[in-house]
């Protein structure tokens, strides 16, 4: 295959290098063809050489199919469509012969290697299965627009390609692809049995339909693990058989007692949520038509009805709601319009739990706002698990003891695991049990999800709820200062206040003397709402310590079971060694169930000793936000009599300054009328009026004004130095 004026170096047994050209691998081998990697070891670059490997036997029908494949190749340009590359010259071959087919290289091998592996025994994973739809179903529309039938779908004729961290489906092989002439129907054939449509298999006119009933088959594959109808039936009886179904039925199978039994629902056991189960059911029925002419559910508006359908499904954004009491995935379409009112409304209907006790958190912890779009609970579908968790309010006490059953073929197994089965059925039944082990491990991480979302809400509300009892706490304590401030500024006032109507200097019915001293008791009844608040921080300290302990559960260390995990693992294994028995000889020394049954009843016993461990902390965490929300109210309420108490306090005070300063008016009122007298007596005396009578009044009037000055300044000293004396340390400030 090399041209003359290439240079081949070849040492010992390594692989030949042909001008910096370096054979790689094989990475297939067909009826006709081989593919080799070849690697460039200067730029690092890759590309995929069919080359013919028989051509010597090749008749002129075989080149013209060969020739028509490159040809069409080179024409192609779409994503998921593999792409032709120029033939690197020192690889090209000669004149001639067959021409080479230059490719892209996809290192994720093919679909088949991909359903090959233990873990998609049952089928692929619910993204995966869409992407894989996407682009295959983008590339066969793309062909039939270019008028190519493909006519050789199946999954070793899909690679995987790594592109930018996302694996992208491509089409290959287009050896038996052919271009509709403009009658459109096509009578050659061609394709691999297992995926023919029945008119090609029976050798009848066709058209580009016979590609839908193949994909339709790749797809429920991918969903399930096996194919729709008859799998291990040869193909002569696969066709009588399966040519009764209805237009409906999308599987069939054979029942206990050898008969076939159609179904239109894809069958457990499935990884698609049962929202995305009714779409795709609805779409192989379309898909799997036996009539050719009724296959892909005819045109809307100029384009085939199954791919509209397709990308409606593909576009849907669906919202999966774990009900975590039941652990049952529950999922919602969602549209525009969908606020979160309507659906919590629809969860009300399905789970029995009132909007009003539903508690609906994020994986963050947070709550979506009940008033808004229910689109916050969705994120684009990726790998990841996404989900949105529900839970009562209030929770339950109630610890579940019963969990998912094991699945009918599993439950025969391990009541008797003794028994022999044929190959396929126990394979099948081995497959249900690697599916069951891996659902226990990721309906665990789910709920250990669902714990960690419950306690970073516990956390987000006991934020608020420190918060505010801290408020609480200073709040009271800066009362009771104030309160004791003034209580000591009232006895002092009471006390000078006797003191003057004693001396005589004042003179008063007692009526403000005893309204001072009902204000101070007014005081003392603040006490209460100190006494409140210290039982409330009490009940606080006591609830901050359970918190503390759940955070140091287990569960809020880890998000894996590695029990669990071991005996998913160990299930797979067990699989794969019997699947790779059935290939060798002596397939007839059949296998008991032990080694599986063991596996499944460990997992089991596990996982309801896990699960019952689990919600037992969950019932902890739930009892504790329940206890919070109890507390709250009644510190919410002993700020707001703090509040109020702190009104009356400054209310209080103002008004006994009041009092206090219309003493202070009186009393100067008292001085100035006595000195007026003052003055006139002395200006009597000047004028010649020398009695005794005359000199004793001016002295009385002076002697009392200055005994009233000096009461004023000692009123004035004892509160300037009572304000100096108090210990200002012990007023705790107030948050800002």
């Amino acid at each position: 295959m090399y041209t003359r004026n290439s240079t081949m170096i070849q040492q010992g047994n390594t692989k030949p290098t042909v001008d910096g050209w370096k054979e790689d691998k094989t990475l297939g081998s067909g009826g006709f063809g081989t593919v080799v990697l070849w690697k460039n070891e200067e730029t690092n670059e890759a590309v995929a050489i069919k080359r013919c490997r028989v051509q010597n036997e090749m008749t002129d029908k075989h080149r013209q199919r060969w020739s028509l494949e490159v040809d069409i190749m080179k024409r192609l340009d779409h994503p998921n469509v593999i792409s032709a590359r120029e033939v690197p010259p020192a690889l090209d071959v000669k004149e001639n012969e067959l021409p080479l087919l230059a490719m892209e290289y996809c290192s994720g091998g093919d679909l088949r290697k991909v359903l090959n592996k233990p873990e998609n025994c049952c089928g692929l994973k619910e993204y995966a299965i869409q992407c894989l739809v996407a682009d295959i179903a983008s590339a066969v529309e793309y062909l039939h627009g270019k008028r190519i039938i493909h006519r050789d779908l199946k999954p070793e004729n899909i690679v995987l390609s790594l592109i930018e961290e996302k694996i992208v489906y491509k089409l290959i092989d287009l050896g038996y692809a052919k271009e509709l002439d403009q009658g459109s129907v096509c009578t050659s054939f061609v394709g691999t049995l297992q995926y023919l449509a029945p008119e090609l298999f029976a050798s009848q006119k066709y058209t580009c339909t016979v590609d839908y009933w193949s994909f339709g088959t790749v797809v429920f594959e991918c969903i399930t693990g096996y194919r729709p109808f008859l799998p291990s039936t040869p193909p002569v009886a696969w066709h009588k058989e399966v040519c009764q179904k209805s237009p409906e039925d999308i599987s069939a199978i054979h029942d206990i007692n050898g008969d076939v039994k159609f179904s239109k629902k894809l069958l457990y056991p499935t990884s698609l949520c049962r929202t995305l189960q009714v779409y795709f059911e609805k779409w192989l029925q379309f898909m799997l038509r036996w009539d050719p002419k009724s296959r892909g559910g005819g045109l809307l508006d100029g384009r085939p009805r199954c791919f509209s359908l397709l990308d409606s499904m593909l576009n849907m954004k669906i919202i999966h709601i774990l009900n975590v009491a039941t652990n049952q995935l529950l999922s919602y379409p969602l549209t525009e319009e969908f606020s979160m009112q309507q659906l919590m409304k629809v969860i009300e209907q399905e789970t029995s739990i009132p909007v009003k006790e539903q508690d609906l958190l994020l994986a963050s912890g947070a709550s979506p706002d009940p008033k808004q779009s229910a689109a916050q609970c969705w994120i684009n579908p990726s790998d990841e698990d996404w989900v949105v968790f529900l839970f009562k309010k209030g929770g339950s006490s109630e610890i579940p003891t019963k969990f998912k059953p094991l699945p009918t073929r599993v439950q025969h197994i391990v009541r008797d695991p003794t028994t022999l089965l044929p190959h396929p059925e126990q394979k099948k039944a081995w497959a249900e049990c690697v599916f069951f082990c891996a659902e226990q491990v990721v309906d665990y991480k789910r709920l250990i999800l669902s714990q960690r979302a419950a306690m970073l809400s516990l956390l987000r509300t006991n934020s608020d709820f420190i918060r505010l009892k801290s408020k609480m706490v200073n709040e009271s304590d800066y009362m009771m200062a104030k309160i004791k401030f003034f209580q000591q500024s009232l006895r002092h006032d009471m006390a000078c206040y006797k003191d003057q109507l004693s001396n005589g200097n004042l003179t008063d019915s007692g009526e403000l003397y005893q309204k001072w001293l009902q204000s101070g008791e007014d005081m003392n009844e603040y006490g209460a709402i100190k006494e409140e608040c210290n039982r409330l921080d009490q009940q606080s300290t006591a609830l901050q310590t359970k918190i503390v302990e759940l955070q140091r559960s287990p569960f809020a260390r880890t998000n894996r079971n590695n029990v669990l995990e071991d005996m998913e693992k160990t299930s797979r294994d067990l699989y794969q060694e019997l699947r790779q028995s059935g290939r060798a000889p002596g397939r007839e020394n059949l296998r008991d169930h032990r080694p599986m049954v063991t596996a499944v009843v460990k997992c089991v016993m596990t996982r309801d000793k896990n699960l019952q461990d689990l919600y037992r902390h969950l019932v902890k965490i739930a009892s504790c936000k329940q206890e919070l929300y109890k507390i709250l109210p009644g510190i919410e309420r002993c700020c707001r009599d703090i509040s109020s108490a702190n009104e009356q306090l400054i209310k209080c005070q103002k008004r006994r300054q009041s009092e206090i300063w219309q003493l202070f008016r009186m009393v100067g009122g008292e001085i100035n009328r006595h000195g007026s007298s003052g003055q006139a007596s002395i200006s009597v005396s000047i004028y010649g009026n020398e009695s005794l009578e005359s000199l004793q009044v001016v002295e009385d009037s002076k002697e009392t004004h200055k005994k009233l000055g000096q009461m004023l300044q000692d009123v004035l000293q004892a509160q300037n130095d009572l304000t100096l004396n108090l210990d200002w340390d012990s007023i705790p400030l107030a948050d800002t």
